[in-house]
């Protein structure tokens, strides 16, 4: 059987540094989406302190209030608990038993972990914009009544 010769556009000056790139991006990939979900677990670490410090200490939640009422005041917790349940599903190592020669395999294997990783990531991501959201809309609704 003949050996199949592809047409490609003639090379630029550039390429060779666009490929470089390329290979940086898919190589560092994985690790840049658990940095980002570490730093994100950061700030949700700071919001609920300061949430939970605004509960506390500064009388945030009327008394006169009824019980059922009282609860939607840990809405924005609860929210940001789940952003941070996605965070840790970033975060966590899996247990792959791949073939090491296998260039196709391998490829197949990180791929899907990026995707995976990066999908669990937006959802944290929404869930903390949510959660923001809520506790916006908490003091709004508080300082108006």
């Amino acid at each position: 059987m003949p050996e199949k010769i592809y047409e490609s556009p003639d090379s630029r000056p550039d390429d060779d540094l666009w490929l470089e790139q390329g290979r940086a991006i898919a190589k560092e990939s994985l690790a840049s989406v658990r940095s980002a979900a570490g730093s994100l677990m950061t700030g949700l670490g700071a919001l609920q302190g300061i949430y939970l410090g605004i509960l506390g200490f500064a009388k945030f939640v009327p008394e006169e209030t009824k019980l059922p009422l009282k609860f939607l005041f840990i809405a924005p917790l609860l929210v940001w608990m789940i952003a941070l349940y996605h965070c840790l599903k970033v975060m966590m190592t899996e247990v792959m038993e791949i073939n090491l020669n296998s260039p196709d395999e391998i490829k197949r294997h990180l791929t899907r972990l990026v995707v995976e990783k990066q999908a669990a990531l937006r959802h944290a991501f929404w869930w903390l914009f949510g959660g923001i959201v809520a506790a916006a809309a908490l003091v709004v609704m508080r300082t108006q009544g």
